[in-house]
């Protein structure tokens, strides 16, 4: 499932009345779109300005098509989706079934999710923070469009949202999903993921041999699996979360092998599709740190679990780096852009002139001059302007020597964000300000010209 919203423009029921545009569609079926557009725009947008009228009912009709009531292509084709929602009569159960189709299927499930850890955290909640919000889970949304707060006012019609607050009565209601099962399947891990998908794409109740559908995961979507502790990594975690039932096969060819089939929960007709919700953002388990206080990620930052610190510190930086007003790009950059090389999170900005901002986590006492090094060189793989080395403990002088060389240079500013720092911070957000002038300050001291 692609990491979007539906477009939505001209879409919203403060716009049009659901009942009466899909009466038009059936009205229209198998002509032209031109008929179609001109009901439209005599039906919804008729007191618009005229150059404005036609332009207004393609719109309507092209998030028609986003919302999969209408095909795509030439004509007006409804879909069987549009045909089931236009054969209900009571317009609130018409409403429901559509949001039921918007969290099912439209990725509608991701932002409910967004906003339960934006609540969480306190955040300021508009249009422009749930894009970003959506960006940093791999959306690719325009500030500027309409795609959020159309999908949101469907939501709010139907009672699942209350402005942006969460009704998690009705939510559940229209689910059949509640809140802690929801995140049940959003914090798998990949290996497990990937595994129940495939055995929910069996559709069976039966039991079947764990081997086999673990086959099916691999050749279906690339899955490696370590076999020695499949049992460990994938089995046991799914079976303790009541996600699949297990029964040990008692002879015959594979006997050792457990037999596997899913439970109520995951019969349900709402997980299938969810899970496909979730494809693009299950192997990014930063997303789960994202929700959480500074205060608690400054003690994840601590744990001893080096895995689990690199994830809060990586999480931590992309929460303060939104603070002075950056663009999230995409995080843990590895692969051909890199040369094989990785850089924990990218960042841009188009304020006065585009920049392009790496930053590099670094769970170390001590960061030296070779890791700094390494960076610089990154740097122009990804034609960055400015590098941010954040680390839990202190940069050595050797490594700020060499920065200090390098911004004379070149066109790169280094800044330094230590331990210290990283403390201050917490303490006070806005800290980072002072934090960012003091290594400015420092950058246009250095590259003053001789």
């Amino acid at each position: 499932m692609p990491n979007t919203l539906p477009f939505g423009t001209q879409f919203s029921p403060n716009q049009i009345e659901l009942p009466q545009l899909l009466q038009l569609i059936i009205d229209n079926e198998g002509d032209d779109t031109a008929p179609l557009i001109t009901a439209i725009v005599d039906t919804f947008f008729s007191t618009n300005a005229v150059e404005q009228q036609r332009n207004m009912a393609g719109n309507c009709k092209n998030s028609l098509v986003s919302y999969g009531i209408l095909e795509n292509g030439g004509g007006v084709r409804i879909t069987a989706f549009g045909r089931q929602l236009h054969e209900i009569a009571d317009e609130t159960e018409q409403c429901e079934a559509l949001v039921k189709h918007i969290l099912k299927n439209l990725n509608g499930m991701i932002l409910i999710d967004v906003l339960r850890g934006m609540h969480r955290n306190g955040e300021r909640i508009s249009k422009e923070t749930v894009v970003e919000a959506l960006n940093s889970r791999g959306f690719d949304l325009s500030r500027t469009s309409n795609n959020v707060p159309v999908m949101k006012l469907w939501l709010n019609k139907a009672g699942v949202l209350r402005g942006w607050r969460i009704d998690e009565h009705k939510l559940s209601e229209l689910t059949e999903l509640s809140e802690g099962e929801f995140r049940l399947l959003r914090t798998l891990r990949p290996e497990q993921y990937y595994f129940l998908r495939a055995l929910c794409n069996t559709a069976s109740e039966n039991y079947q041999r764990a081997a086999d559908i673990r086959q099916l995961a691999t050749a279906t979507y690339g899955i490696t699996f370590v076999e020695s502790n499949f049992s460990q990594s994938v089995i046991r975690p799914l079976t303790d979360r009541g996600l699949i039932e297990i029964q040990r096969a008692t002879g015959g060819h594979g006997a050792r092998t457990p037999l596997v089939k899913l439970t109520e929960l995951t019969k349900r007709d709402i997980v299938l599709p969810l899970l496909q919700q979730l494809e693009g953002i299950i192997d990014r388990e930063v997303i789960e740190y994202l929700q959480k206080p500074l205060e608690e990620l400054r003690t994840d930052i601590d744990a001893t679990d080096s895995y689990l610190k690199g994830l809060a510190l990586e999480a931590f930086a992309i929460r303060i780096m939104r603070i002075i007003g950056l663009d999230f790009i995409q995080t843990r950059l590895k692969g051909n852009e890199t040369a094989g090389a990785e850089v924990d999170v990218l960042f841009d900005s188009s304020r006065l002139l585009y920049t392009r901002w790496q930053v590099q986590c670094k769970n170390t006492h001590r960061v030296s001059l070779d890791q700094v090094a390494k960076e610089v060189g990154l740097s122009h793989v990804l034609k960055t302007n400015a590098i941010v080395i954040m680390t839990t403990g202190v940069v050595s002088e050797k490594a700020r020597e060499y920065a200090t060389q390098i911004m004379k240079t070149m066109n790169l500013c280094i800044i330094m964000v230590e331990g210290s720092d990283i403390d201050a911070i917490i303490a006070e957000p806005t800290k980072i300000l002072e934090i960012f002038n003091r290594e400015s300050l420092n950058a246009k001291h250095i590259k003053v010209f001789e």
